[in-house]
């Protein structure tokens, strides 16, 4: 049943509980109960049936970046803005997660492309260039959300090089010379543009550019303090370390516990992302550059509004401005 058992009670006045008591048969709810709630499930359902959809495509390689537990944590903002939006349009929503190694992508696309569906959120961030090619079959209206895909549709992103560039800017101006970066084993476009974005940075403050500047340093957290630690063993400590996402942070604020080394007094840091809420900092507060992923989301609703209403007729990209949240992580 697609319907739920807390918008049936909703509609009805019920509880949830007397609700799903009346749904599994259960005793302890009256069988005129039981035939409201049917009648009620059933009407919600056909409802549902009759009503177009805005399907969100998110685009999975199992790199824990999209679909990772401290991810779902982050994007709750972004799915609500994103269902909620969906209502006010009337339309339902559906989430249709796709393994990129294994899905049938012609169905995936065939499904995009049925008559139920009013528009479509293709939801890009781990997918590689040409793992976005096929979904350009899609004849629906589509906003792509965490990529640069082109101009055959409209694209939301962030302004990556921007952000890294102003996070190399403040440190400069801490007094910092020797920084190096910390990146992800991730091969994306959000990551290989904050990677130009260090680049730029350094080449703008006529920092020298080494073959080691830009370290990889691993994929999950344990495997990023597990090779900070070596790294840091074997290494003469840096003035500075620019984190290349949320991920790195963690791994690497791990390892520096391990090493007890004072944060900001032996090394300071700079985040890109903020820390899933539940990660606990005790020694320190992070400095992060803010990637705003709300306002992101609340921009691709619109474009698909529009484009959805036949309201616009060019294709545009539009990249969200990040700002640095000041911690005591840089000297």
């Amino acid at each position: 049943m697609k319907v739920k058992a807390t918008d049936i009670a909703k509609r009805l006045n019920l509880s949830k509980a007397t609700v799903s008591l009346a749904l599994n048969n259960k005793p302890g709810v009256s069988q005129l109960t039981k035939e409201a709630v049917f009648r009620c499930a059933y009407e919600m359902e056909r409802e549902l049936s009759q009503k177009k959809m805005i399907r969100l495509i998110l685009l999975d390689r199992g790199m824990n970046i999209v679909n990772g537990p401290s991810q779902k944590l982050l994007g709750e903002d972004c799915m609500a803005i994103f269902e909620r939006e969906s209502a006010r349009m009337g339309c339902s929503f559906v989430i249709n997660y796709v393994d990129l190694k294994t899905a049938d992508i012609e169905r995936v696309v065939r499904e995009a492309n049925g008559e139920d569906v009013a528009g479509v959120i293709l939801h890009a961030t781990e997918a590689r260039e040409e793992e976005l090619e096929p979904f350009f079959q899609v004849r629906k209206p589509m906003v792509i959300y965490d990529n640069d895909a082109g101009k055959r549709y409209h694209c939301v992103a962030i302004d990556n090089v921007a952000a890294v560039r102003e996070a190399v800017d403040l440190l400069v101006l801490r007094g910092c010379r020797d920084i190096r970066y910390f990146a992800h084993t991730g091969e994306i476009y959000n990551l290989r543009q904050r990677r130009a974005g260090y680049r730029a940075g350094l080449r703008k403050n006529r920092l020298e550019l080494w073959e080691d500047s830009i370290v990889t340093i691993g994929g999950g957290p344990e495997e990023i303090a597990r090779n900070t630690v070596a790294w840091l063993k074997t290494h003469e400590m840096p003035d500075a370390l620019i984190l290349e996402s949320y991920l790195v942070s963690i791994g690497v604020i791990n390892a520096l516990r391990e090493l007890k080394v004072r944060v900001p007094r032996e090394l300071s840091l700079i985040g890109i992302d903020e820390l899933p809420r539940h990660f606990v900092q005790n020694e320190f507060q992070l400095t992060t550059v803010k990637v705003e992923h709300r306002e992101r989301a609340k921009a691709v609703m619109m474009l698909l509004e529009k484009e959805m209403k036949g309201e616009i007729s060019g294709k545009f990209k539009v990249y969200s401005n990040c700002e640095v949240v000041q911690g005591n992580s840089i000297r």
